[in-house]
């Protein structure tokens, strides 16, 4: 066989697919561990039906010597542990790209793909045979295969296969090294001329964890304090309830799977008002349920964050693919009107850190704040900085009182109204002097409840107060780029990767114009003064999001008046590629 003649890579994107239970998102995982320990920049992304068994699962790897937005369309290696796989992903593969299979499913030949590519049979199952292996290990065997494609010692899996399985015992460990080497040998030995697809030495510097989106949302509340958690299960948030609940008892705090989502925000609401940080956790059809739950936490004005991870919709929709349909939604939610923050994280790092920036503010302002997430993000594996999850956490309690504050006459009025900032004190059960009244009615500055018309209008000012304070404090949208371009785009949440590699690619120009991206983290309430600013004298104005109706742009138009009618939509459940982005552009 004749290799093509390229240098060394900068990126490469793998793709590895199969039946469910053969250990596809296992080997992602190890892939993207191997490769960020060895010091380059890793992204991985899956996609699975919704089955309880069976089923096509793929998972995606992209590993580069440097930093990237986000993963590329073009699939360089292709492992596929059926014939499915290809028929499947073929029309993916770029041209040149490395097709890795077992010859037992199918004799591919080159004309059966529409780009040229390298055929590498390995008799995957042949050698679980041999070895007595359970035929499962194709995918480690698929592992050892890559490395060597990808031009790296095999110690470079061999050491995560370690950790992987230490807990094991070595009598597990053995036998996965051993059964990695043969894929790794008959690579080195049977196809050493295939050099298409090494890579050049990453350049990373310092340690990076491999953490999902749920995981460093779970990190981040954490690390803001959090002591209560009462999560349902639902797909996408469901690796946040292994992180907790795994955890519970080292980081002191308590995970409880309640029997519904009703229960788990009112449970979650109740924990709180005893003075513990407290989230929940959903996506749209469980969060439907919350809503009652959410007014009460509005009437009550009790701290509370809640994770909101979309999927597609409506009902169940497509519950394992992604979409960003629900931002309307948390901002609306509820009965009456009562204030509430949404924020919406792009990547692993945001998703960190706002979800430290939500337990501060939930405290600050005494309000709900949605964590506003998607599939894509909950579910990806992505690079999180080790310095940043070790570096000092501000907590901001707010207006929680001490004991020793507490006037002894018993005139401690939780619900004051002469607040300026609309936040009053709050005591937490049990503190001499501080007690209140925390129900769902109206009431008065004590919790009584109350119908009178001057206390009702005195409480719903007092709100009102609380949403200019919030107002005041929103965050500006981010610019990437030349903060003059006369070409925006504008985003919200996990669209930012997509569009900021799509503009690094074509250098920030479009049509040899300046282009830059206007990023929204913080989208309610919206920090209206500072869009209107970024976006007014814009020549071209591009909004890109994961729905069908543009919900960014209804929120922009409704807070600013500024109408954008260039929206690239995208709705049938897959992220957005940079390349997508530049061909309709």
């Amino acid at each position: 066989m004749v290799a093509l003649e390229n240098p060394m890579r900068e990126s490469v994107t793998w793709k590895i697919g199969g039946e469910a239970g053969f250990g596809i998102m296992s080997s992602g995982i190890m892939l993207a561990k191997a490769f960020a320990r060895a010091g380059y920049h890793v992204f991985s992304t899956n996609e699975y039906p919704s089955l309880v068994r069976g089923g096509h699962n793929v998972v995606t790897v992209r590993v580069a010597t440097s930093k990237f937005a986000a993963l590329n369309g073009d699939v360089h290696i292709l492992v596929a542990l059926n014939a499915e796989t290809i028929d499947l992903h073929k029309n993916e593969l770029s041209d040149g790209a490395i097709v890795v299979y077992d010859p037992k499913d199918k004799e591919w030949q080159s004309g059966d793909f529409p780009k040229k590519v390298i055929l590498i049979p390995v008799p995957l199952r042949q050698m679980t045979m041999d070895k007595a292996a359970d035929p499962i290990m194709r995918n480690t065997i698929a592992l050892g295969a890559t490395v060597a494609l990808l031009g790296k010692g095999f110690e470079t899996i061999s050491s995560v296969i370690n950790d992987q399985f230490k807990k094991k015992g070595q009598a597990v460990v053995e036998p996965n090294v051993a059964i990695a080497k043969l894929g790794y040998d008959f690579i080195t030995q049977q196809y050493s001329t295939v050099t298409d697809m090494a890579l050049a030495e990453g350049k990373e510097t310092g340690r990076n964890l491999i953490v999902n989106g749920n995981e460093a949302v779970g990190l981040g509340a954490v690390r803001a304090g959090l002591k209560f958690a009462a999560i349902y299960p639902m797909t996408p948030i469901n690796s946040l309830i292994t992180f907790l609940a795994d955890h519970a008892k080292k980081l002191n705090l308590v995970y409880k799977q309640p029997e519904d989502e009703i229960a788990g925000i009112n449970m979650a609401i109740g924990a709180s008002v005893a003075g513990v940080r407290s989230m929940v956790a959903t996506s749209g059809g469980g969060f439907a349920l919350m809503v009652e739950g959410l007014s009460l936490a509005g009437a009550t004005e009790v701290p509370l964050v809640i994770d909101m991870g979309m999927r597609v919709g409506p009902a169940t929709g497509m519950p394992t693919y992604t979409e960003q349909g629900e931002l309307q939604f948390v901002i609306h939610a509820g009965h009456g009107e009562f204030p509430r923050i949404v924020l919406a994280p792009a990547d692993a790092v945001e998703a960190y850190s706002l979800t430290v920036d939500a337990f501060n503010l939930a405290d600050q302002f005494d309000v709900p704040v949605f964590v506003l997430t998607d599939k894509y993000l909950n579910e990806s594996q992505w690079c999180l900085p080790e310095d940043l999850v070790k570096a000092q956490v501000a907590i901001n309690r707010g207006k929680l009182v001490i004991e020793s504050a507490l006037p002894a006459d018993r005139t401690f009025k939780r619900y004051d109204v002469t607040t300026a900032d609309g936040v009053s004190p709050r005591s937490v059960p049990g503190m001499k002097n501080g007690q209140y009244y925390a129900n769902s009615y109206e009431h008065d500055e004590t919790g009584h409840m109350t119908e009178k018309a001057a206390g009702r209008s005195a409480m719903v000012e007092k709100h009102l107060r609380k949403l200019a304070a919030i107002q005041k404090i929103a965050k500006t949208p981010t610019v990437y780029g030349d903060p003059n371009a006369q070409i925006s785009f504008v985003a919200w949440g996990s669209m930012k990767g997509p569009i900021l590699e799509a503009l690094q690619t074509a250098q920030f120009k479009v049509k040899n114009e300046k282009a830059n991206l206007i990023h929204f983290t913080w989208l309610y309430p919206f920090p209206t003064g500072a869009t209107q600013k970024l976006l007014t004298g814009k020549k071209r104005i591009i909004d890109v999001e994961q729905n069908a109706t543009g919900q960014l742009v209804s929120l922009i138009r409704e807070h600013t008046g500024i109408e954008i009618t260039e929206k690239l939509l995208k709705y049938d459940g897959r992220p957005w590629y940079p390349e997508e982005i530049l061909e309709k552009i």
